[in-house]
């Protein structure tokens, strides 16, 4: 087995998967330590949809509502929310470092650095999802079509009710758009922007997120690479100094 595993995967396969399974662990327990008391979180996604309103951006009831008579279709969605988003992220970075292994660590720093900062707003910012918040329109598709509580039993102890800002389901997804077009050499590399659509369509479709959730796990995934890009450069001007003296 051990032999199987250094073969098709390799010491430093086996390092970075160890590193992502730790960091998943880690990610998932302050997820649920996270979690902030209902009033608050539901105060905070009440002055979200009012910052929406403002905006005039506040559409995503009229959205799902355009959808939820095709119940196969919903049910479908629910599924690729709920299973789609770990594994094809796990897709993408096995990708990325079997394939563009000199870029991967960079994507996989700042990938980490995000989820960081995602959990600090998950922390300190906690937001009920907009299928809680039924006065304004919206449906629990995961409950009332396809029979899954968040709220008690299994999936309560894996999800936290109140982690809507940012969406990471976005983020992660625009991350992978945009390394793939960054480093991929095939022409059709474009047609992955369907992804983060698609993915942003489903979590507005089944009352997960809002729109502006979306633009801040985007922003987010970004954020940490130009702070590296800073410390690399400084990093590199100390040791040119330090070899010239």
């Amino acid at each position: 087995m051990k032999e199987f595993v250094l073969k098709y995967i390799g010491k430093k396969g086996i390092r970075e998967l160890s590193i992502f399974i730790s960091f998943l662990i880690f990610y998932k327990i302050s997820r649920y330590i996270a979690i902030g008391d209902a009033s608050t979180a539901f105060e905070n996604a009440r002055k979200l949809i009012a910052f929406e309103k403002d905006l005039g951006i506040f559409t995503e009831p009229i959205v799902q509502g355009l959808f939820l008579s095709k119940t196969g279709l919903i049910k479908f969605l629910n599924t690729f929310y709920m299973y789609v988003h770990i594994p094809a992220t796990t897709v993408f970075f096995i990708w990325l470092f079997k394939k563009h292994n000199s870029r991967y660590y960079w994507i996989r720093n700042g990938f980490i650095a995000a989820n960081c900062i995602a959990l600090v707003f998950f922390i300190f910012y906690p937001c009920a999802p907009p299928r809680m918040l039924f006065e304004y329109g919206f449906s629990d598709t995961l409950l009332e079509i396809s029979g899954v509580n968040l709220y008690s039993g299994f999936f309560s102890n894996l999800f936290n009710q109140y982690a809507a800002v940012p969406s990471m389901h976005f983020g992660n997804a625009f991350l992978i758009a945009f390394s793939v077009i960054l480093y991929a050499k095939k022409s059709y590399k474009w047609l992955v922007l369907l992804y983060p659509l698609f993915v942003l369509l489903v979590i507005v479709i089944t009352a997960n997120h809002f729109y502006l959730d979306a633009i801040l796990g985007g922003l987010i995934v970004i954020a940490p690479y130009p702070l590296m890009w800073v410390i690399s450069n400084l990093a590199q001007y100390k040791i040119m100094i330090v070899k010239r003296c």
